[in-house]
């Protein structure tokens, strides 16, 4: 998880990250990409869409195990990757 930095948001730590993209474009089709995987988690980030940049924040509110980041935090933080790669290859 090269890059994720911990961030608070409402006195609970986030995995945050800033991607980088050329076109707008592509920072769009990323979003799509990041909102299609937390739906089919149901577990929804932080995202800012900027010219150039889009973040993504992972943590967890509300939890039986508490809050902050969490196993699926990481686990959609590493996932987030693997769609920024495929964004980038395939448009």
């Amino acid at each position: 998880m090269n890059g994720w930095d911990i961030r608070q948001y409402d006195g609970v730590d986030h995995i945050e990250k800033t991607f980088l993209f050329k076109k707008y474009s592509r920072a769009l089709a990323f979003c799509n990409a990041v909102a299609c995987l937390a739906e089919s988690h149901v577990h929804h980030p932080r995202i800012v869409i900027e010219w150039g940049l889009v973040t993504v924040a992972w943590g967890t509110h509300h939890s039986d195990q508490g809050s902050g980041v969490m196993t699926i935090d990481q686990a959609l933080a590493g996932r987030s990757d693997v769609l920024y790669e495929q964004i980038n290859l395939n448009l």
